[in-house]
Parts: structure tokens; C-alpha cells; sequence
């Protein structure tokens, strides 16, 4: 009996779900074009999702340094520092 050896992608395909494994590895089963759209649309969306996150933890930023700043500059106008 011929020995097959089991990628660490076979494996992995495996344990995020058999079910889809079995189909492809012993059923011999193939994505459908429609599928392979979908996937590629959903993809994309999942990345400019991302940036936009990333956009946002940006502006998040850059308001805190501003509140910080106007917090400064009212304790130091209220000490009298400014005279």
C-alpha cells in the first residue's frame, strides 16, 4: 500500500471543518465559480473594512492628543501661569 503524506494545509483544511475536507479530499467536490465570486467580494469588503478601522483608531489618536492639549492649555490659563 502506497504511503500518502498529509500536507500541514490538508491538516489544518481538517480542523476549520471535515465536513468541507471530506468533500473535496474524498469526494473530489470543487468550489463553484458563483462561490469563488462570492468569496472574492466578501474579501474585499473584509479589507477596506480594515483600513477603515485603522482610519478611525488614527483619528481616535489624534483627537485624544487634541483633548489633551485643550485640557493643558485651560488648567494653565485657570493657574495663572499665562500672565
Amino acid at each position: 500500500m502506497k504511503q500518502k503524506f498529509i500536507r500541514a494545509t490538508e491538516l489544518a483544511e481538517f480542523v476549520y471543518c471535515s465536513k468541507a475536507w471530506h468533500l473535496k479530499y474524498l469526494d473530489g467536490a470543487e468550489v463553484s465559480p458563483m462561490a469563488r465570486k462570492l468569496q472574492a467580494e466578501a474579501t474585499a469588503w473584509h479589507v477596506e473594512q480594515g483600513r477603515s478601522l485603522a482610519r478611525g483608531d488614527g483619528y481616535r489618536w489624534a483627537g485624544l492628543a487634541a483633548l489633551m492639549l485643550a485640557i493643558f492649555l485651560i488648567v494653565f490659563c485657570w493657574l495663572g501661569w499665562a500672565k
